[in-house]
């Protein structure tokens, strides 16, 4: 250990490890502080007598030949392979009385609903247009994402810029008629956390796109890829600390220095680049010291959701044929926008949820022992009523906090049994988290999960820059360019080559006037 590197890397979530890797790999000195005890974050799996569970990796698109994030990972050196979920239909949005598989091709994916909808037949062409002209627009700009790339994208693409601040309601309004299409449409929102009257239209664009070649898990699960970033760093000679979390950024006259952990230990480096949400970086900077807009930004910062997630271990003789290697999006309603928020937690009203099987997508990854099992679902929930235990210790927050959480478990595992029946009596292992979890292992503002709320002013180019009004101090992770694994991870990547080249051009200081431009901008 040093008290002086190159770059130090706040936090280990995958954009962290992107980014610390992408400095280690130039042969940059480089310290990777994480405050939880274990690496990793959302690609930290956990296990329980012997069954393993990812609590962030459901699936990943972009990870097969010519993929963004196969492209990524090659670059990087790293040797990680994947499973491809069910190429016929990796999600299947279940509603009352319509379901509806989406499938590997967008192409696919429309005529399905073309044979379901007929009369929306011409609409369906002119809104898969849409979004094939979207994929080719992000895909020939995958290697610029900050948002001054990404708006330039948008301005080469009027049918995109002109949905730059509409929801997805309004998108789908546009182009179809029928309350079902556009539902199933709406399908994987919670992967983005929002109903369709909230969601930014363009972010849902580029979900659809995102797995238009197929989606994929890493194999031997999430704890396989952080651990092969992990293995690369330590080669590299980088230095790693965990339980080692951050209280403060420090720097002077407008440029980071280090940073000060909360033991009070000191750390200097050229560059920081950190992978907390971006009110939490700039809170350990102090909004006194940004300029007006940015300290208006920050304050007036929607979160995202947080979530409900119960993970089972389960015996062999279950039968999950019916799920595969798919996601199942369980709405009770076409009206997804009755189905958000704090409906989640109601018994009369908390009827969506998403429901995955491991196992079956990854069966040789060893994520449970032989002949078992595992199974979990998820629903998104609003934090507030789990706040007040977000202060105490895991496995300590008393009976009270056990109880909800067993009657939500309870209420959820019986909706599920509609597609795995019989799914209580095989049970060997059963662990449901919180939002008050999520808070004690990220440390994520009020238990989210995918950093700010996608609403149409919270989304690229509205989002956090890459870029800061501090001189050597660089964002990455879900406050970027938006929530999941590639996107993380491509901000990762952008802020790891910010702090190289930074650090290769020297500039030490910025001269008086652009510097107050820059913090104006902000």
């Amino acid at each position: 250990m040093n008290d002086n590197y190159d770059v130090i890397v706040i936090g280990s979530g995958i954009g962290g490890l992107v980014a610390a890797l992408t400095c280690a790999r130039a042969k940059r000195s480089v310290l990777v502080l994480e405050a939880g005890k274990q690496f990793g974050g959302y690609t930290n799996p956990f296990q329980r007598r012997r069954f393993h569970f990812d609590p962030g990796i459901h699936y990943i698109g972009e990870s097969g030949e010519g993929g963004s994030f196969r492209h990524l990972l090659d670059r990087l050196g790293l040797d990680v392979t994947f499973e491809e979920l069910d190429p016929d239909g990796f999600d299947h949005y279940v509603f009352p009385n319509y379901r509806v598989k989406n499938c590997r091709g967008l192409d696919r994916f429309r005529d399905r609903l073309a044979a379901d909808f007929p009369r929306e037949r011409d609409n369906l062409d002119r809104f898969f247009r849409l979004l094939s002209e979207a994929d080719i627009a992000m895909r020939a700009s995958q290697r610029r994402v900050t948002a001054g790339g990404l708006l330039r994208m948008m301005r080469n693409m009027p049918g995109l810029l002109r949905w730059s601040r509409a929801t997805l309601a309004e998108l789908l309004s546009h182009y179809f008629d029928d309350p079902t299409l556009m539902a199933a449409l709406s399908g994987p929102v919670g992967d983005l956390g929002l109903s369709p009257s909230r969601l930014s239209a363009l972010m849902h664009i580029g979900l659809l796109t995102h797995y238009a070649n197929g989606a994929f898990v890493p194999s031997g699960g999430g704890g396989a890829l952080r651990d092969a970033f992990l293995d690369a760093l330590k080669a590299e000679g980088a230095d790693l600390v965990r339980n080692c979390r951050v209280d403060e950024i420090l720097h002077d006259a407008h440029r980071a220095t280090g940073v000060r952990t909360a033991t009070g230990v000191t750390y200097r480096a050229r560059s920081i680049i950190s992978n907390a949400q971006a009110t939490t970086t700039y809170r350990m900077v102090g909004l006194e010291h940004l300029g007006g807009r940015m300290k208006r930004k920050v304050n007036r910062t929607e979160h995202s959701c947080g979530s409900l997630v119960i993970f089972l271990g389960v015996d062999g003789a279950l039968d999950t044929s019916a799920v595969g290697s798919a996601n199942i999006w369980n709405y009770g309603s076409t009206d997804i926008d009755a189905m958000f928020g704090p409906a989640a937690l109601e018994r009369a009203k908390g009827s969506s949820y998403f429901l995955t099987v491991p196992t079956n997508k990854d069966p040789n990854g060893g994520l449970a022992p032989e002949g078992k099992q595992t199974v979990e679902l998820v629903t998104l929930c609003d934090a507030a009523r789990f706040e007040r235990w977000f202060d105490e210790r895991t496995m300590k927050r008393g009976a009270e906090y056990e109880q909800l959480k067993q009657e939500l478990a309870d209420h959820y595992l019986e909706l599920a049994e509609t597609h795995l029946p019989g799914l209580r009596d095989h049970i060997e292992v059963q662990e449901v988290a919180t939002p008050a979890t999520n808070f004690a292992f990220t440390l994520s503002p009020e238990g989210n999960i995918y950093g700010p709320a996608h609403t149409p002013s919270q989304s690229p180019p509205f989002r956090y820059s890459s870029r800061t009004p501090i001189d050597g101090l660089f964002l990455c992770g879900a406050s970027v360019i938006s929530a999941g694994i590639v996107s993380c991870a491509a901000s990762g990547r952008t802020a790891g080559k910010l702090a190289l080249g930074d650090l290769e051009t020297k500039r030490w200081r910025v001269p008086g006037v652009a510097r107050r431009l820059r913090s104006a901008l902000a």
